[in-house]
C-alpha cells in the first residue's frame, strides 16, 4: 500500500503557523504545543470532572447502522477500535469552507476509528492510530483550541465514540463553553445514535459519499449507505435546522448515473452542500 502523508498547513498574515492532521514529526510545531505562543484571554475554566467509565454500549456495539454486536470492551475491533476515546490529531484548520473556518480557523479534533473502510480515505494512518484521551484531557484540548483563536470545535469521525462524546459534550454545555460544536460525520450514522446529540451539537457537517447499490459503497464495507445517509440527514436537520447543516460530496470516480442520483437528492433536499475534489485511492 502506498503511503500518502497529508497535512493542512496555514500561515496567517501576522506570521502564525497552524498545522492540522499532523504526522508526529510536525506535531511539535503547533501552537498548542508551545508554551510561548500568544493566546487570547478567555474567561472559561475547565470544570472538575470524573473520567467517563460507562462501557455498557461498547460491550455489544450498535453505534453504527451495522449493529455488529462486537465486544469492544474486551477486544479492539479492527476498524472501530476499543472502548477508549482516542484522539489522532488536533489543530486549527483553514482547509474547510469559509462558513466553517471563519477568521480564526476551525478547532479540529480528529478521532481514530471508523466503521467504513473507504478506499478513498486520505487519512488512514490517523483512523488507525490515536492516543487514549480522558475526559479531562479532552476538555483541555477544547480549552487550548479556544485560547488559540478557534472559531468553533469541530469533532471528526465521531461514530465509534458516541457514548463518551455525549458525556463530554454535556459537560461542555453545562459549563457554558463559549464555542459552537461542529460534528463532522461520514454520513453513515445510526438514527438512534444521532438523536442523542440533541442540544449538544450546533452544526452538522456530514459527508454524502455514495448512491444506492454503489460499488464504491461495497468497497467501503456497506451496502446501505445511501439509505442510511438520507435518514440520518433528516435527524440532523430536525436537531439544528436546515441552515446549520452543510453536506460534503466528494467527487470520487462514481458512475455518472450514481452521481446524478446523489446530486438530484441534494438539490431537492434544500440542503447546502459543497463538492470536494480531495480524492485519493490507496493501492
Amino acid at each position: 500500500m502506498s503511503q500518502i502523508q497529508q497535512s493542512d498547513i496555514t500561515i496567517t498574515k501576522d506570521g502564525r503557523v497552524f498545522i492540522s492532521f499532523l504526522w508526529d514529526d510536525l506535531y511539535s510545531l503547533t501552537c498548542l504545543e508551545k508554551e510561548t505562543c500568544d493566546i487570547r484571554p478567555v474567561h472559561w475554566k475547565i470544570p472538575e470532572v470524573l473520567n467517563f467509565e460507562d462501557k455498557t454500549e461498547y460491550k455489544k456495539c450498535s453505534l453504527c447502522p451495522k449493529e455488529c454486536g462486537f465486544d469492544r470492551v474486551r477486544y479492539a475491533h479492527p476498524s472501530c477500535g476499543d472502548s477508549k476515546l482516542r484522539v489522532s490529531n488536533v489543530g486549527i484548520s483553514f482547509g474547510d469552507e469559509p462558513l466553517v473556518h471563519g477568521l480564526g480557523g476551525s478547532g479540529c479534533i480528529m478521532l481514530s476509528g471508523c466503521p467504513l473502510t473507504c478506499p478513498s480515505c486520505h487519512n488512514p494512518e490517523k483512523v488507525s492510530h490515536g492516543k487514549e484521551t480522558t475526559t479531562l484531557e479532552f476538555l483541555r484540548i477544547c480549552q487550548g483550541l479556544l485560547e488559540n483563536g478557534a472559531e468553533n470545535i469541530q469533532i471528526l469521525s465521531p461514530t465509534v465514540h458516541i457514548p463518551v462524546l455525549i458525556n463530554n459534550l454535556k459537560i461542555l454545555k453545562e459549563a457554558k463553553f463559549p464555542l459552537p460544536i461542529i460534528m463532522k460525520s461520514s454520513g453513515y450514522e445510526s438514527v438512534v445514535q444521532i438523536k442523542k446529540f440533541d442540544g449538544l451539537v450546533d452544526f452538522w457537517l456530514p459527508d454524502f459519499k455514495f448512491g444506492p447499490c454503489s460499488e464504491w459503497g461495497k468497497k467501503a464495507g456497506v451496502s446501505d449507505y445511501f439509505e442510511m445517509a438520507k435518514e440520518s440527514l433528516k435527524v440532523m436537520v430536525e436537531q439544528v435546522g436546515i441552515e446549520n447543516v452543510l453536506v460534503r460530496h466528494v467527487l470520487a470516480p462514481l458512475p455518472e448515473r450514481e452521481r446524478e442520483i446523489i446530486l438530484d437528492f441534494l438539490n431537492a433536499s434544500g440542503l447546502s452542500f459543497s463538492l470536494s475534489d480531495t480524492f485519493v485511492v490507496l493501492e
